[in-house]
């Protein structure tokens, strides 16, 4: 019989020892319509045209498996960056209250006397706002880029207009309050003064 033939496994672990386990697929090259001769005990004969269609089809389905495995693992990621995000986004009100003391901690260490510092009492408050702004970071918040930056009306309040000879015009030269962001969105704008021309017309390209 012409033929192409093809070995598939029923099962055995040693197919030199045991080769009744062993199945012969004969694939018939013509139209299945005639046989040259009799198949091999524990052979099948199925024509070329079927055994590509089996193929094809096998092909297929591993196919759209891998594409089903891909967008279940895209839609797990997508559940643990959205389970996150609520997480911290819950906690913006709480967030927004503590930012008051967080500017007094930075308040203090900035303006802390000499006594304090023999007291030991600077390095206690500065333990303190460490630890303060590293939990708060890692939830996701993160100061707005203040003095240098152009201004923002999205990311900037601007209190005043100062004239300036070293900025460019509606550029952020002081920072008189910090503002925040959480998580990209701007939970607190930052309160600054504007380079202008000492006439204000920076200050209203800025507030624009």
């Amino acid at each position: 019989m012409s033929g192409r033939k093809r070995d598939i496994s029923t099962g055995a672990k040693d197919l030199d020892k045991d080769s009744k386990n062993r199945t012969e697929i004969v694939i018939d090259e013509g139209n299945g319509g005639g046989q040259e001769g009799t198949a091999a005990e524990g052979s099948v004969t199925i024509p070329l045209a079927e055994y590509e269609g089996l193929r094809a089809a096998v092909e297929d389905l591993k196919d759209k498996y891998l594409r089903v495995a891909a967008d279940f693992d895209n839609f797990r990621k997508r559940m643990e960056r959205e389970r996150e995000d609520i997480i911290c986004y819950a906690n913006e009100r709480l967030i927004s209250d503590l930012l008051p003391i967080l500017d007094n901690l930075d308040r203090a260490l900035e303006s802390a006397g000499g006594e304090l510092k023999e007291q030991g009492i600077l390095e206690g408050v500065r333990m303190i706002s460490g630890q303060l702004h590293g939990i708060l970071e890692r939830c996701g918040l993160e100061p707005v880029p203040g003095i240098g930056e152009p201004f923002d009306p999205s990311h900037h309040e601007a209190v005043g207009v100062l004239p300036s000879g070293e900025h460019k015009e509606g550029t952020v030269i002081a920072e008189l309050q910090r503002g925040y962001k959480l998580k990209g969105k701007v939970v607190r704008a930052s309160m600054v003064h504007v380079a202008g021309d000492g006439n204000g017309d920076a200050g209203k390209d800025g507030d624009r």
